[in-house]
């Protein structure tokens, strides 16, 4: 079963124990859009995608598709 990407996004910032404060400092993520994302209020943009996954890369796939056994490629 899939989970939506803010459901996603607060698994992974409990995951690595942060509180949302602490993820928000982090990421450069404002606490209220984190806020929104984790409930559903609203799709997160990009660049909050871009920021989690650069910060902690090993959730990057699982973020944008749910799935945890996938090989990343660089098409370089």
């Amino acid at each position: 079963m899939s989970n939506s990407i803010g459901k996603r996004i607060k698994l992974v910032r409990e995951t690595i124990g942060m509180k949302r404060e602490e993820f928000s400092v982090e990421t450069g993520v404002p606490i209220g859009t984190l806020i929104g994302i984790e409930q559903g209020r609203h799709e997160p943009k990009a660049g909050v995608l871009i920021s989690i996954a650069n910060k902690w890369p090993q959730y990057a796939a699982y973020l944008l598709t749910d799935k945890t056994d996938i090989i990343q490629i660089n098409p370089e």
